[in-house]
């Protein structure tokens, strides 16, 4: 879903920017609630919860790492763990085996069994009939995210859709951080620096082979390492991380490759942006 077609204004676009900047600097649990908050102020919705979920290379649901509920009914929650739900929730189901989009209406006419549509029935009765679920696969120890946002209408709407896609790797992001605290993150190699400050100048993985006179697939993986050890989702993102971190510096010219892959809109240009401040930079990991 394109954001020029979702019938933004200028202010929501600043937010929307604003938001991706600020996932970044998530540490706790604390700072990814007050977020998804502020996404709740965006995309108005009745209820959200989002989780870590570990899983098999089938994209079977192992259990959950991190559950961080927002305004789901406790009693709700309750009910779905003694009545086993998680083993018939349809949406939970297609999402850790596709990591697709879903809009609930959509998913629960496709419920095959009995049980899926009971428990679409029961999970009504507390106000979760329509909504949106996304989330994002993570390269570290097959772990994956899920967003949901339930409301009336949430599902049917272009521009609720659409500011959710484009926030939703940000988001995992932001959750891998707080999953994960900042101690725990893998220290950097001295190579692995040194290929994220030549991929922050704008170099290509062959570039950079040709300047340690390596090879352009021990380049690529060095980018994987350190995408892992980031938690990030793309290179623009190990890229914003890294310079949250002080490991790397902030450029104009790096601000604005990050600003392109967002996917800035026409008519905000980079350069129309208010300028982007940097937050504090704490120590980098070692």
């Amino acid at each position: 879903m394109e954001l020029e077609k979702s019938n933004l204004t200028r202010q929501e676009l600043l937010d929307l920017l604003e938001l991706t900047q600020d996932a970044l600097a998530v540490n706790t649990e604390h700072e990814l609630k007050n977020l998804l908050l502020r996404v709740k102020k965006l995309v108005p919705c009745e209820h959200m919860l989002s989780l870590l979920g570990q899983t098999d290379h089938e994209g079977q649901l192992l259990g959950v790492t991190k559950l961080v509920n927002i305004n789901y009914s406790a009693d709700w929650l309750t009910h779905y763990a003694a009545n086993g739900y998680a083993a018939v929730d349809p949406i939970l189901i297609h999402h850790f085996h596709s990591f697709k989009t879903q809009t609930w209406s959509q998913t629960y006419q496709s419920a095959a069994s009995s049980a899926e549509r009971q428990f679409a029935e029961h999970a009504q009765s507390y106000g979760l009939s329509q909504g949106i679920t996304l989330g994002q696969r993570s390269r570290r120890n097959g772990t994956g995210s899920m967003f949901s946002f339930a409301g009336q209408d949430m599902g049917e709407h272009p521009r609720h859709l659409g500011l959710l896609t484009r926030l939703a790797p940000h988001l995992h992001v932001a959750m891998m951080r707080a999953a994960y605290a900042a101690a725990e993150l893998p220290a950097l190699t001295t190579r692995e620096l040194d290929v994220l400050q030549w991929i922050a100048q704008g170099k290509t993985d062959w570039e950079i082979s040709r300047i340690f006179r390596i090879s352009e697939r021990t380049v690529t993986f060095h980018v994987q390492n350190v995408m892992v050890k980031l938690h990030a989702a793309s290179r623009s993102q190990a890229i914003a991380l890294a310079m949250q971190q002080g490991l790397v510096g902030a450029s104009s010219s790096t601000l604005e490759t990050w600003l392109a892959s967002l996917g800035t809109p026409a008519g905000i240009s980079p350069n129309r942006v208010p300028p982007l401040s940097i937050p504090h930079q704490p120590e980098a990991v070692t």
